[in-house]
């Protein structure tokens, strides 16, 4: 009965040693494992974290560029509208004055009107790029017959050449405009892309943190299952490992004291010629000296010695 007892002991140490053992290992494992994913995870945080203040600074970059190109635009497009009004006011200035000069030297009847339909119709007057001096003679436009002829010349050249300021300055507007537009318009949609872009890993790096928080408290469940269990594992040393002496030893013990109490009970029968005591008997009788857990097996001779006293 106490071998049937020590065997039940011994199996279910072993059951319950080789299951905390295995829910051991597999908590160190799921750590590790823990641990390996929390890494990864917080070096995605990091890179999202970079990409999402490049992102940024890209769209402060655009928006500013956007805002300086339209506060040049806006200023070139002044200075053209104020360059095209003065040109047109000079043209008008210009034409009225050809008018009155013309109206002028009609009614005075110093040129007929035949002159100045050919004279319209002439070639301009070349006129000299440096005089010598105000007060010397000068031919061609001081003459007073050819007086109507080369002011109007001059005046037609400077309206000329105002109208021409204007029709450039108006192709200018047109593409500056043009090239504004086009500007805005890349810039808004990579501003746009930037934008979709920040947002988009603005919620990953949320997802990502919610994860790395969902893993942080599953390795401290974890741990705190390991501390548990090592503690149990603390608490089955006691009654499966430590001990004076081992299962196998206190087994072998016990066989080598039924075999001494065998050889007793026959040198006792023929002794006596006497039927032998039955061994269940001698076994009640000499429980006190059974092996315990920790004591040494009795010897052969002692259990002789025990036995006649008994019989005595």
């Amino acid at each position: 009965e106490e071998q049937k007892d020590e065997d039940d002991h011994k199996n279910w140490c072993d059951n319950e040693m080789s299951k905390t053992n295995a829910s051991k290992i597999n908590k160190e494992e799921k750590i590790v494992e823990l641990d390996l994913k929390l890494d990864e995870a917080k070096a995605s945080v990091k890179l999202l974290t970079t990409a999402i203040q490049e992102a940024d600074d890209a769209i402060a970059k655009l928006a500013a560029f956007m805002d300086e190109a339209t506060e040049v635009r806006n200023a070139g497009k002044k200075e053209n509208k104020a360059a095209i009004k003065d040109a047109k006011q000079a043209q008008d200035a210009i034409a009225q004055a050809v008018v009155v000069l013309e109206q002028f030297y009609k009614e005075s009847g110093s040129i007929d009107k035949a002159f100045f339909l050919q004279a319209r119709n002439a070639e301009p007057v070349q006129l000299s790029d440096k005089p010598s001096t105000w007060e010397s003679s000068y031919s061609g436009v001081a003459d007073p017959k050819q007086q109507p002829e080369g002011i109007i010349t001059v005046l037609e050249k400077v309206s000329s050449d105002f109208s021409q300021m204007e029709a450039d300055t108006k192709a200018q507007e047109v593409t500056d405009e043009k090239n504004y537009q086009e500007e805005m318009k890349t810039s808004k949609i990579e501003k746009a892309r930037r934008e979709k872009e920040s947002e988009m890993k603005t919620q990953e790096k949320h997802r990502v943190s919610d994860k790395i928080a969902s893993l942080e408290k599953s390795k401290k469940h974890t741990k705190e299952e390991l501390g548990a269990v090592e503690q149990y594992l603390k608490d089955l040393s006691p009654a499966c490992l430590e001990g004076d002496s081992t299962y196998e030893d206190r087994k072998s013990a016990r066989v080598a004291e039924i075999e001494a109490l065998k050889e007793a009970q026959v040198i006792l029968a023929d002794a006596n010629d006497k039927p032998a005591p039955a061994p269940t008997a001698l076994l009640l009788h000499s429980a006190a000296t059974v092996q315990r857990p920790g004591l040494p097996a009795p010897s052969k001779a002692a259990a002789a010695k025990h036995l006649r006293a008994v019989r005595k």
